[in-house]
């Protein structure tokens, strides 16, 4: 266990950071590798299933299948206070799927979902059902993808999370296929039957690295990593009209405004889109040439969406940059917390002396409980500095799972992680390989 308190006090024209707060870092499991079975480079987000009561997520690499270099993954399962942990299934890199990069959902009976990269009967991915049954999981894959061929237009190499209607449909993206294999938004109905609802053609997007997420009115939400004007990623969304999905909105970032979105977007209550670039924002970044990234808002404004970027990350130390993943939003009922991890930046040294090994945030709008002077105010969470001998895991790829009250046992107070946030970090902790890590605080 590792306590950090972040004292930070330089501004932004957006946004601030803001002294005061600290978390208390602890490791759940730090995974042992391909040698031990137990998984390697977790690069995922968690999810909860409150059937089992217990948190799932999966390793790129590691697990028993050795058809892979460093093996073919896992999904694993642990409990909130790190006592329990297992691998639940391996993946064996034939046609079962192999390298997971995606978390999974979770349906109301606790049956897991989730992609993988490689494997399937093409080697292009899979989409794959772990059924629960007895206290057990059994696999099924209930897609191979198989890229574009002569007679059929198909996806290839998911790294998106997928989503559920109510019916049971899964939606999700590729990174390549589709017509003009740059990716796809895809629909697997219930039947087993892939349905391409668009496939990208650079102009409007390319290469999708995040899933989609509904929003009102039944619209598909998404970011593109590549395409657009600029050629640095988009926002999109998917509408039905007479049954047949459309883009209705594209907006391309153009890199002072953010570039290059790898994760999900969230939205709120009121319409309001959140996400985050990987690079973009101002000039000046004290380690990336193409900014340090940023997180973004689209407001909605009658016409369509306002994008602004409403906090630019330095680089610099207990700051952050490079965010890959999705945001965890939080309504505290007066405002809005945001969530997230960047995977690099943070104080540099020990086993990350150039770019940093990343840190663990909050952003806070000016009505939430934890707020600042400025319209967003960021507190870093954990600073994972990766020095030797106190390393408890670095390069957060991941964003954090905020458990519901009363999982842990703990009342939530003021903010999400006051209970616990857990989260993954994809290298380090004791055996080099990553770790599941719990969060508890902050409290000023």
């Amino acid at each position: 266990m590792r306590k950090l308190a972040i004292f930070c006090a330089f501004a932004w024209l957006l946004g601030a950071v803001t002294p005061g707060w600290s978390s208390t870092e602890t490791v759940l499991h730090a995974f042992r590798g391909a040698r031990f079975d137990d998984g390697a480079d977790p690069v995922a987000d968690l999810v909860y299933d409150p059937v089992t009561n217990l948190v799932y997520g999966v390793t790129n690499t590691g697990g028993t299948g050795t058809a892979c270099a460093a093996h073919c993954g896992t999904v694993f399962a642990v409990n909130h206070d790190g006592t329990f942990y297992s691998v639940v299934s391996n993946f064996q890199g034939g046609i079962d799927g192999a390298n997971p990069q995606a978390g999974l959902v979770a349906d109301a009976a606790g049956n897991l979902y989730g992609t993988t990269y490689n494997g399937g009967t093409h080697n292009l991915g899979t989409v794959f059902k772990l059924t629960y049954s007895g206290g057990q999981f059994q696999e099924s894959v209930l897609l191979s993808f198989s890229g574009k061929t002569a007679t059929h237009v198909s996806g290839a190499h998911p790294l998106s999370r997928l989503v559920l209607d109510a019916n049971g449909n899964l939606y999700g993206t590729t990174y390549a296929g589709g017509a003009s294999n740059h990716g796809e938004v895809f629909e697997l109905t219930v039947s087993g039957t892939e349905q391409v609802l668009l496939s990208f053609t650079g102009a409007n997007g390319e290469n999708p690295k995040a899933g989609v997420v509904f929003g009102s009115g039944g619209v598909l939400w998404g970011t593109t990593y590549r395409g657009g004007g600029p050629n640095l990623g988009t926002v999109f969304q998917l509408g039905q009209s007479g049954g047949i999905w459309q883009l209705n909105f594209s907006f391309p970032f153009a890199g002072p405004n953010g570039a290059n979105p790898a994760g999900a977007v969230v939205l709120d209550a009121f319409g309001n889109v959140f996400g985050t670039t990987q690079f973009g924002g101002p000039a000046g970044c004290a380690i990336a040439a193409a900014g340090c990234g940023v997180v973004f808002e689209l407001q909605p404004n009658g016409n369509g969406y306002t994008e602004t970027a409403i906090y630019n990350f330095s680089g610099g130390p207990m700051d952050g940059a490079a965010p890959l993943d999705d945001l965890t939003l939080e309504a505290d009922g007066t405002g809005t917390d945001l969530y997230g991890t960047a995977s690099e930046g943070g104080t540099l040294g020990g086993n990350c002396s150039t770019v940093g090994c990343g840190t663990a945030f909050v952003l806070c709008s000016q009505t939430s409980s934890c707020s600042g002077s400025a319209n967003w105010t960021i507190y870093p969470l954990v600073d994972f500095t990766g020095l030797h001998g106190l390393d408890p895991g670095r390069k957060p790829a991941a964003g954090l799972l905020i458990p519901p009250p009363g999982f842990d046992s703990t009342p939530h107070g003021k903010g999400g992680c006051t209970s616990a946030c857990l989260g993954t970090v994809s290298q380090g902790a004791a055996n080099g390989n990553g770790a599941v890590v719990s969060l508890t605080g902050p409290g000023n």
